[in-house]
Order: structure tokens, then C-alpha cells, then sequence
């Protein structure tokens, strides 16, 4: 647990200082020791600089075990590069306590220093992953001088906090305080027995909602003028991005060439944008590449096309330009990643938006397309991205919106396995996977960051997880890698044994892509929504021929679940002379279940699951007569 931890940001000094003082509880506790301190260095003339150019110094630590023995950390911390690109780093700072046990105390203090040209008010994140029995918090903003955000003067400090009921944001003014003999404005915030943040499987993104105060200098005195004025910014540095641009109208007019209907000039043009080199799934060019290469600065969404290369975001503003070009209204729009966060207007910040999608009206209809992530069906969104508000063009200048969501027919994964027994049960066969939307997706971008080989690799364990430990699997072709309007189709060799020898019998799972499918929301209570990635189908279909030798006995009866409007089951298991076939599907429509919901949720999957591990039965004597099925 955190004993004690506090934070203390003085902008006067571009300085943030740090401690934590950590009991030890239990052997994983011990890990604890091992402090890693991330941060951001930039360089280079004329980089855009993110307010994140920091270093890490005045690193001081000591272990205290449980009989008072104080053991100082003397080593040196070392520097390690996290990722590097073009005019930035992150690095981290890494250090170990000294002779940890459980039952020791630790404790380090540490400073993170700001680069001048750096201001960023701070964000108190008091909710983690271990309880904390106290916690401080301090800010001493700028004093004494006048302070801009974007060249705009900051009138007003707001907030948005998260915290724990009857615990407030202090704030008082230190005379004299500031930089020659100014005011000082000091917030403050002081926290007691906070839990750690909560932790269950299907868990919806409560990274958003965790105790938190969140700080903007900002120019605006209200959130409607905030979101107003940066809303037209935002969309100002669109518009002029995307054009128009007489390069890029000759080359959309060439792109819809004999198409007829808005629909099929748009799957053109997205098309097209498609073939353009993704540089967030390949890599970007540094300018001296450029330069070598002749390649000029890019300043608009036609030297994107023109160049045949760019990021996601860039993608998305050659795509809304050709729509324009094309006559139709096309606008941008801002979301967040509602993977790990979802956007509240209260909190103002641009920083809550992860991505930017394109919305284009056909035929009097709003349609929302993700040509920024590569491979992304036409009209569809990657999942992270559907069900999130977040900030549009409109004609009128910029609004709030929702994007759609996803229905159980658009992420469906079939399996069909069709295989033959041996007498001593062995089996040998194909198994055919077809994947249509998210899981496809998921699949073609690892293509993307990776090699042949790790895909099939990918692809090849991915299976074996849901099969019995006992058989193995190859891939033998893999068809519509890059067709992201056709399903990625998957071919697998497979061989192994299945079943449990019981005498004269064989007992097999009624369903082998669920043999190693653990049990799910197993809790009696949750507090939590349930929450769900996206609505999906899974289709499976097994056949396994058998040998002359071997027969059907019983097959478990035939299933049908459901939650009205909301979830279906159904298995169905069938025997004939020399084979058993069985026909599995599930689906589930929703994203969220709410706690009230969660009996009806559990009492579903329970029932389901435990179907999903009733037997077939087989004889492994000679049949007299025509397997028929059983109880």
C-alpha cells in the first residue's frame, strides 16, 4: 500500500517534485522496488513541441525494514530509450531499492524538471493500482507575470475533478508569494483511504472516472466558449488542409471515372485513399529522407496524394477533399478511444481525442467512414471508435456528436472443422476460419506491423488456444489479406488425438473450438457494467468422420438460449453411420449490461457454458446397426 505519497508542481520553477513512501506486503509486492520514471526530450529547430520536454534528476531512496534497519540507495539510475523518432524521445529513468522484503518500507523522492518554452498545468491522477492511505497534492501556478496559451492571454484556472465524497479542491492566496513580491494562487488537495482503482473482466473504460483533478490555464471563461472556439480552430486548420486543391479535384475526377451514384464515386475514392501508404503501420520519412528523395513539405491534403503517402489523419482529409471534390458534403470529426477513455465535455481539453474519422451525407444520409486505419471496411468504423462522442464539422462551424455503433452481422467469425478419426483416435483434417469485421481487422493490421511469418504464427497459437491442447494446427493459406471488404479467410491443417478412453468407449467434447473456453462472470454480484468490445457472432460448424469401427452413442440434446433483443444460443449435435456433426452459435448483441442486468447476463453464460462442455459419446466397438443420437 502507499503510505504516504505527495506532489508538489511549482511553475515558477518549471518543477514538479515527487515522493512515495510504499509498504511491502507480499512477495509481488516486492516489485515495487523497481521504479521506472518516463519522460519526453524533443529536439530539433521548429519542432512542434508537445509541453512534455522534461528530465528526471535529484533522485534520492531508502528501504526500511521491519526491524528499523535503514538500507540508502546508493546506486545510480540509468537511462533507457523507450521509443525515438523524428525530433522527440521517451526515455525512461530506472532505479532498484535496495535489499526489499516483505514488510519493508520504501521510499524515493525524485524531481521532473520542465524545459522554459514548456507550460503545462498539472494532472493529479490519485486513483491507481494500490490503496493509498494519504496523499498531497500542491500547485503553485505562474505569479507575477502575464501568462499566454496559443499567443491567447489565460483569464481563468479551471478544473475537472474526480474525488472521493467530502473531499474538495483547496484554493487560497499567498501574498507576497510569486515572482517580485506578486500573489500567489496555491490549489491543494488532500486525500485519505483511497481504495485502489477497481479491476474485473469486461470492465468498462473507468480509466475516465478514477479520483482525478484535471487543470487548464485556459483563455475562456465558460466551457461553451472553449468548445466553441476551439471547435472553429479546429475545424479552420481542416478546411484549409483539405482544400480545395486543383491537383487534387483532377485526381479525384480521374478516380470516380464511369461511376454513376454518390455510393459507388465514394467506394472509388476510398479505394483509393486505401492504396496510399499508411505511415502510422509502416514508418514515417524524416525531412533529410525527404529531401534526398525530392520530396517536398507537405502543406495540403493534395501533396498527400500527390506524394502517395501519409498518416491517418492525412488519410482522412484526402479522403473528405475527394468526397468534396466529388460534390458531396463531407466533413471531419474528432473521437476519442473509448478502448481506454470516454470524452466529457466538463473537462476542457482536446487531449481526450485519440483520432480523427470522416463522416460524407449520401443521398441525404450521414455515413462514417476510418480511412485512416488501414484496412477498415468501407461505411465502417474500427471498434474503438463507434459508440463515442466527440466533436464534428457541421455546416455551420462545429458541434457534439455520437458515432454509430456496430451490430452483431458486422464482426462474425465462422469455424468450421471437418475432420477424420483413426481407430486408435487419432485425428487428422482442415479447419476453414473465416473472420469478418473487427477480428478481421485486428488480424490484417498485425499483417501490416509485422512479417508473414508472424501473422501465421499469430494465427496458428490464436487457434490452438481454443482447441484442445492435444491437437496442433498449420496454416495452409490464408486468402483476402488485403480485400477489407471480403472476410480474411484462414485454411488449417490439424492433427492430434481428442477425447478421454473410458473402456470401450470414447468421450469427446460436443464442441472443440470451446474446450478450453474458461468460465465466465463466475462472481454472484458486480458493481461494474459489464462491457463488451463490440457485438459479434461466432459460428461453428465440426464434423468428424469416423472409422468403421466406431459409433455413436449419445449426442447431448439439442440447445436453444436466449436474452430477449439481446443474446441467442443454440447447439445442435447429429449423428449419422460413420460421422457426428455439430452446429454451435452464439451471438450477442450490446456493448454495455448495467448492474441491474448482470443476473440475467450471468445466468446466460453459465447456462451456455456449461452446455458447451457437455460429451458425444462414441462406441469404440463395431456398430450393429445405424447410429440414431441419444440423451
Amino acid at each position: 500500500m502507499v503510505l504516504f505519497r505527495e506532489e508538489i508542481t511549482k511553475d515558477d520553477l518549471h518543477v514538479v517534485q515527487h515522493y512515495d513512501r510504499i509498504k511491502i506486503l507480499t512477495e509481488k509486492g516486492k516489485d515495487y522496488a523497481n521504479v521506472e520514471l518516463d519522460f519526453v526530450q524533443t529536439e530539433g529547430d521548429g519542432y512542434d513541441y508537445s509541453g512534455n520536454d522534461a528530465s528526471i534528476g535529484d533522485i534520492t531512496g531508502r528501504t526500511i525494514h521491519a526491524d528499523g534497519t535503514i538500507i540508502p540507495f546508493t546506486g545510480k539510475p540509468y537511462q533507457k530509450v523507450i521509443e525515438k523518432g523524428d525530433g522527440y524521445k521517451i526515455q525512461s529513468r530506472v532505479f532498484t531499492l535496495p535489499d526489499v522484503e516483505v514488510g519493508s518500507i520504501i521510499e524515493y523522492r525524485y524531481s521532473k524538471r520542465y524545459a522554459d518554452h514548456v507550460y503545462e498545468p498539472p494532472d493529479w491522477y490519485i486513483q491507481g493500482p494500490l490503496y493509498i492511505r494519504s496523499a498531497h497534492y500542491m500547485w503553485y501556478p505562474p505569479a507575477g507575470h502575464d501568462l499566454e496559451i496559443g499567443g491567447k492571454p489565460v483569464v481563468a484556472i479551471t478544473w475537472f475533478p474526480i474525488l472521493p465524497e467530502g473531499v474538495t479542491l483547496g484554493r487560497r492566496t499567498q501574498p507576497g508569494g510569486g515572482q517580485n513580491g506578486a500573489e500567489q494562487q496555491i490549489y491543494e488537495v488532500s486525500v485519505k483511504d483511497i481504495p485502489p482503482s477497481p479491476t474485473a473482466d469486461y470492465m468498462p473504460p473507468t480509466g475516465s472516472f478514477t479520483y482525478r483533478v484535471l487543470f487548464n490555464a485556459s483563455p475562456y471563461r465558460s466551457g461553451e466558449e472553449f468548445w466553441k472556439s476551439e471547435g472553429k480552430d479546429w475545424s479552420k486548420f481542416c478546411n484549409n488542409f483539405i482544400g480545395p486543391d486543383n491537383a487534387l479535384t483532377a485526381a479525384t475526377q480521374k478516380v470516380i471515372e464511369g461511376a454513376n451514384t454518390p455510393d459507388e464515386k465514394l467506394r472509388k475514392i476510398y479505394a483509393a485513399v486505401m492504396a496510399l501508404e499508411n505511415t502510422d503501420y509502416t514508418r514515417d520519412r524524416s525531412q533529410k529522407e525527404d529531401k534526398a528523395a525530392g520530396v517536398g513539405k507537405v502543406s495540403n491534403a493534395g501533396d498527400v496524394y500527390k506524394r502517395g503517402r501519409g498518416n491517418s489523419a492525412e488519410m482522412v482529409y484526402v479522403f473528405i477533399g475527394m468526397a468534396r471534390a466529388a460534390g458531396m458534403k463531407a466533413y471531419a470529426m474528432l473521437v476519442p478511444n473509448r478502448s481506454n477513455h470516454i470524452f466529457t465535455s466538463i473537462w476542457l481539453n482536446t487531449r481526450q481525442f485519440a483520432n480523427t474519422v470522416a463522416i460524407v451525407n449520401v443521398d441525404g444520409k450521414d455515413m462514417f467512414f476510418g480511412p485512416g486505419e488501414r484496412y477498415t471496411p468501407y461505411g465502417q468504423l474500427q471498434w474503438e471508435y463507434t459508440y463515442s462522442r466527440g466533436m464534428r464539422q457541421t455546416d455551420n462551424g462545429t458541434d457534439f456528436a455520437t458515432t454509430p455503433g456496430m451490430s452483431y452481422k458486422d464482426t462474425r467469425t465462422e469455424r468450421v472443422a471437418n475432420l477424420t478419426m483413426a481407430e486408435d483416435g487419432k485425428i487428422t483434417g482442415s479447419i476453414d476460419m473465416a473472420y469478418y469485421g473487427a477480428t478481421a481487422l485486428r488480424w490484417r493490421q498485425q499483417a501490416l506491423r509485422g512479417d508473414e511469418e508472424s501473422l501465421r504464427h499469430g494465427l496458428r497459437t490464436s487457434l490452438e488456444e481454443e482447441l484442445p491442447k492435444t491437437v496442433e494446427v498449420k496454416v495452409e493459406k490464408i486468402d483476402n489479406l488485403t480485400d477489407y471488404d471480403k472476410p480474411l479467410k484462414v485454411k488449417f491443417e490439424a492433427k492430434g488425438t481428442v477425447g478421454t478412453p473410458t473402456g470401450k468407449r470414447l468421450v469427446l467434447p460436443v464442441d472443440l473450438f470451446t474446450t478450453s473456453e474458461r468460465a465466465t462472470f463466475t462472481q454472484e454480484k458486480r458493481d461494474l457494467a459489464v462491457y463488451f468490445h463490440y457485438p459479434q457472432t461466432v459460428v461453428d460448424a465440426v464434423r468428424i468422420n469416423l472409422p468403421a469401427t466406431m459409433s455413436v452413442e449419445a449426442v447431448p440434446a439439442v440447445s436453444k438460449l436466449s436474452i430477449p433483443n439481446t443474446a441467442l444460443y443454440s447447439l445442435e449435435a447429429t449423428s449419422a453411420t460413420n460421422s457426428v456433426t455439430v452446429r454451435r452459435t452464439s451471438l450477442f448483441g450490446e456493448i454495455i449490461v448495467m448492474p441491474k442486468d448482470y443476473p440475467q447476463l450471468r445466468t446466460f453464460y453459465s447456462q451456455f457454458q456449461a452446455k458447451d462442455q457437455e460429451s458425444i459419446v462414441l462406441k469404440t466397438a463395431p456398430a450393429t446397426a445405424s447410429a440414431t443420437g441419444g440423451n
